[in-house]
């Protein structure tokens, strides 16, 4: 039996482990924030000693910094390293809200189409600004709203931001006379691929 901190990340399997993926998607899709080590093993479900080992190897990596303070180890992306943005970008994709957002609504029974709409979908097409502290999904489809808000509160749990959800029938959608959806529509927007 493998231990669990030596499993390969099943979201991008270039990651020594799932631990390893989990803690570096905190700490970089949140760069200017600082963790401490059960932050971590919270976000990542993981036991404390597997999380600090992995903290450790990163930190030897130059991925990320730490410092101990008042007893604590506080934990951040090492933003200075040279491979920084490019990590983050995988992350975002592998790790971040759309990926989530996917695996949760995938194959949801009544959802036609989804999308992230608003301040998060414009930082993923490149827009500069600061990290949006919640994200805008708009869903369209004839599903049960109970069922898509529950799955939101899921996403909600796993980004550690909220995930604030519209719901609209395709002929709302296609109408398209209201000044929201109009906004939404002229607007970027990130489709998510909800194939099973």
């Amino acid at each position: 039996m493998r231990c669990v901190s030596t499993q390969r990340a099943r979201l991008a399997p270039i990651f020594r482990s799932d631990t390893q993926l989990q803690i570096l998607g905190a700490t970089y899709l949140e760069p200017e924030r600082q963790f401490t080590i059960p932050e971590l093993v919270e976000r990542s479900s993981r036991p404390q000693p597997t999380v600090a080992r992995e903290v450790e190897r990163l930190n030897e990596a130059g991925l990320i910094e730490s410092e101990l303070r008042s007893g604590r180890r506080t934990v951040w992306a090492a933003s200075s390293s040279p491979i920084f943005d490019e990590l983050r970008s995988i992350l975002l994709k592998t790790i971040g809200p759309k990926a989530v957002l996917e695996a949760r609504f995938a194959g949801l029974r009544g959802v036609g189409r989804a999308m992230i709409y608003g301040s998060w979908a414009r930082r993923y097409h490149g827009e500069a600004g600061p990290l949006p502290e919640d994200i805008d999904l708009l869903v369209i489809g004839s599903g049960n709203v109970s069922e898509i808000r529950d799955e939101a509160d899921i996403a909600t749990r796993k980004l550690g931001r909220d995930v604030n959800v519209t719901v609209l029938t395709p002929a709302e959608w296609d109408a398209a006379d209201s000044g929201f959806i109009a906004h939404v529509k002229d607007g970027p927007l990130v489709e998510l691929d909800l194939k099973p």
